[in-house]
């Protein structure tokens, strides 16, 4: 009975931490049949698909930047509410292609609170955050609820 009753408290927490996680390295990314896949340290796993052919240097050149949308409320310096983890973006070998790779191959609801290296940027219908300049690894956000997907 105790262990129903627990998973009932689990399932009203509101946006509990599920994972912390970060943009895979570089050597991490594996390409396979025209899919770059890269494991999360949560078993999940991360995926990229170019569009249109794969180019002959396919390889990842450079981390170029991760992709946070904020929703709710922000302050122009930290998230004080929750947003969604977009993507990590690469480039490769080949001039002027970028790789986009997903957590699950989606986006997540996220956080970024108290996470270094993330700058606040106004765009036009969003305020983002966008993580550069760094290598891949420091770029982390926490997951606020499994399964909290969007697709």
């Amino acid at each position: 009975m105790m262990k129903y009753q627990l998973s009932f408290v689990l399932l009203l927490t509101p946006l509990a931490v599920f994972a912390e996680q970060h943009c895979p390295a570089i050597d991490a990314i594996k390409l396979i049949g025209g899919v770059y896949t890269a494991k999360a340290t949560s078993g999940e796993e991360w995926v990229g698909i170019l569009q249109g052919p794969l180019p002959q240097e396919s390889g990842i050149k450079r981390f170029s930047e991760a992709l946070f949308v904020v929703e709710g409320e922000n302050n122009g310096n930290n998230v004080t509410g929750s947003g969604k983890f977009q993507k990590c973006t690469y480039d490769l070998q080949a001039e002027n292609i970028q790789l986009d790779m997903y957590y699950g191959g989606t986006t997540w609801i996220a956080s970024i609170r108290g996470k270094p290296y993330w700058e606040y940027e106004k765009g036009g219908f969003f305020e983002i955050y966008t993580c550069s300049n760094v290598a891949p690894e420091y770029c982390k956000f926490d997951i606020l609820v499994p399964g909290s997907a969007s697709r």
